[in-house]
């Protein structure tokens, strides 16, 4: 700049596609799928429709950031740290031909805009520095005008530009990609090829799995386990959906890693939940309770006692880990046939359902059996949980009932780009969890039947399930909790198009469905994006020595997770790296990840080494007959660090109770040890 500019000025670099039909999939990694094209309605949160038109199921989002599905000119406009990468672009399925526009997150000091608009001529595509939206903006909160509390694109705008000094410049680099792609998974391949080109993350180690995984289960046992004989998914006493949630934010997953690991409190706490579980929160013919608290249950239509209203993956959820701590207990002779007979009793009603109308929806009418709202992906985690139960009781209506559920998610769902209506406060929103679910699901059927076919789907699964996953660390404000607890945002997961912000693991699994992809393709990026996921995880932790503060002006309590990680202002710039206060799903997810992801993973096969732990590992010396591997400890607290030395080109499948056989290996803090593995 030759003289100071005196106006705050944004600079935009603008690319437009002529010829534009409005047809094309609009992409925008964790926050636009397919444009978000659809019908948009203003709803309260936590918002609730089903319903059906005379063109089919009424599929609706709440005012989130959307493309009109109508072909009218409409614009979507984000600031970088809305994305998972800071990225966008589309794909043209009668071309065959995709487009991906990528920048830096911040430059100047300020954070970039990507902006969409279109109409059904063409479509302009611009990057921005700094952002700036123009007039209104997406906010999630208490309306100002005391309405109610909203999702909403009509908040004023309270971005501003920058005034150039004179003397300084501003400079943008921005890639423009333009390459062939017969399908929306070559597309998706090619920007998880790319999405790291211009930014991705630092290595770190800050807290290592056992140490967040002993805080949580020290929380549980102290907090989570009701009088009544079971855990709680939450710790508010006032709140009916922090007492029994089937699935979903943990009920009945809670269990599991305490089952495997614990030999204590937890274990015989976790024995009696399942107990409770089964005895009391089934219905006759089948279905689980969606929601209970102090002896009244409700359904997922918010609070509706007695409602037969059922959130489907919830039970999905559910029917798949009491699967596998059925396996774990029969193994140990301590199965019941009570809890045996619930179990098959939930599979049956699963399998009827689908027969009766063809699909699972996302909300069903538990009693009468009925679809309340269909068309979306939101159970997609079943055809796991059915596989399970086929290999459980031999039941083949099991297996062909997973198998044909995993072709509709597939065909209807997956090859659309569009994994919806997991979540059961979104609507039928694009979401991360019936992503991860179904490549859950295209994992355990390639592990059941073998089939080639479930081994090509788990690969496309995977595809668009990481493109939720930041690929690089966020530039915190320096005044933030989280920059100050030295945050690294890569590898933590966006929820869904609503709910903007990132969070610590997926919910509601470990994402062992990677590592298990990697022995079957011997592809180490699913070993990678399965590492980055579990070691962005434990430092979000909450603990004794290192709490984390909120903006509710008191730290969480040690064991506690929030699921905030604020990279977006959807909730106003002030919580762009704070903490809201709660117990939130993600310790389920750090209790999973310790007893299902290998702290070090070595494959003895491939000569592979992978450490997801907060450790370092490396071979230090090698024979025909042993490996010795080095394992230093750089962090402030002791260590358990689980180890699995792996065949890899063994046929035979991991199923999922291998935390058993893994190596436990201790190692203080500041420490290193050496280790003999025998090959």
């Amino acid at each position: 700049m030759i003289h100071r500019l005196e106006e705050p000025v944004s600079i935009s670099l603008e690319f437009i596609k002529e010829g534009w039909t409005g047809r094309e999939y609009v992409f925008m990694p964790a926050a636009v799928y397919d444009g978000n094209r659809m019908k948009s309605k203003r709803l309260s949160y936590p918002p609730y429709h089903v319903g059906k038109t005379e063109e089919g199921w009424d599929r609706v989002i709440t005012d989130i950031p959307h493309l009109n599905y109508k072909g009218e000119t409409s614009s979507i406009q984000l600031r970088s740290g809305d994305m998972s990468t800071p990225a966008m672009g589309y794909f043209q399925e009668d071309r065959k031909e995709g487009v991906l526009i990528l920048a830096n997150h911040m430059v100047h000091g300020r954070y970039t805009g990507f902006t969409v608009t279109d109409n059904v001529e063409r479509a302009v595509f611009g990057v921005s520095c700094p952002a700036v939206r123009e007039e209104k903006k997406y906010f999630f909160g208490e309306l100002p005008d005391g309405s109610g509390f909203y999702p909403t694109c009509e908040a004023p705008s309270d971005d501003v530009g920058m005034i150039l000094l004179e003397g300084e410049r501003l400079e943008m680099e921005i890639r423009y990609y333009q390459f062939p792609a017969d399908n929306l998974n070559q597309y998706f391949m090619k920007f998880n090829e790319l999405r790291e080109e211009m930014e991705t993350g630092q290595e770190f180690c800050d807290i290592p799995f056992s140490k967040a995984y002993d805080a949580v289960k020290d929380k549980y046992n102290k907090m989570n386990f009701t009088e009544e004989g079971y855990f709680r998914v939450g710790t508010e006493n006032d709140v009916p959906p922090s007492f029994w949630q089937a699935g979903w934010v943990g009920g009945g997953m809670n269990t599991y890693s305490f089952l495997l690991e614990d030999k204590g409190l937890a274990r015989s706490q976790s024995v009696s939940s399942l107990k409770f579980i089964t005895k009391h929160l089934q219905r006759d013919n089948g279905w689980y309770i969606p929601m209970y608290a102090n002896g009244q249950s409700y359904g997922d239509d918010f609070l509706n006692e007695n409602s037969p209203v059922l959130l489907v993956r919830k039970d999905a959820d559910l029917l798949y880990f009491l699967l596998k701590q059925a396996f774990y207990l029969k193994r140990h002779g301590e199965m019941t046939e009570e809890m045996q007979c619930s179990i098959a009793c939930q599979a049956d009603a699963f399998v009827r359902f689908f027969r009766k109308n063809g699909q699972l929806g996302q909300f069903i009418n538990m009693q009468q059996e009925t679809l309340l709202q269909g068309d979306t992906a939101s159970a997609a985690i079943i055809c796991a949980a059915l596989a399970l139960a086929y290999e459980y009781f031999q039941k083949p209506e099991y297996l062909e009932t997973a198998e044909a559920l995993g072709d509709l998610y597939w065909e209807d769902y997956l090859k659309k780009g569009m994994m919806n209506g997991g979540p059961g406060e979104i609507c039928q929103a694009p979401d991360s969890e019936s992503a991860f679910g179904f490549l859950e699901s295209c994992v355990q059927l390639y592990e059941t039947t073998g089939k080639e076919k479930w081994l090509q789907a788990s690969r496309e699964a995977f595809e668009l399930a990481v493109t939720w996953v930041m690929s690089y660390d966020f530039h915190l404000p320096e005044r933030s909790t989280a920059a100050k607890m030295r945050a690294h945002t890569r590898g933590t997961i966006f929820a869904n198009a609503q709910n903007k912000h990132s969070a610590p693991g997926i919910c509601t699994l470990s994402g062992n469905s990677m590592l298990k992809l990697y022995r079957y393709t011997g592809d180490q990026k699913y070993l990678n994006w399965m590492s980055r996921i579990s070691h962005a995880l434990a430092q979000f932790v909450s603990l004794q020595e290192r709490p984390v503060d909120t903006l509710a002006g008191r730290a969480l309590p040690a064991g506690y997770f929030n699921e905030r990680v604020q990279t977006s202002d959807w909730e106003g710039k002030e919580t762009i790296g704070e903490f809201l206060y709660g117990s939130n799903w993600p310790e389920v997810s750090m209790l999973l990840t310790y007893v299902e992801i290998p702290g070090i993973y070595l494959d003895l096969d491939r000569k592979v080494l992978q450490c997801s732990d907060h450790v370092n590992a490396q071979i230090i010396k090698e024979d025909e007959r042993e490996i010795l591997l080095q394992i230093s400890n750089p962090t402030r607290y002791n260590a358990v660090v689980t180890l699995m030395a792996d065949h890899s080109r063994n046929p035979a499948s991991m199923g999922h109770l291998y935390y058993e056989d893994m190596r436990k290996i201790e190692i203080c803090a500041g420490m290193e040890r050496n280790v003999i593995i025998e090959k």
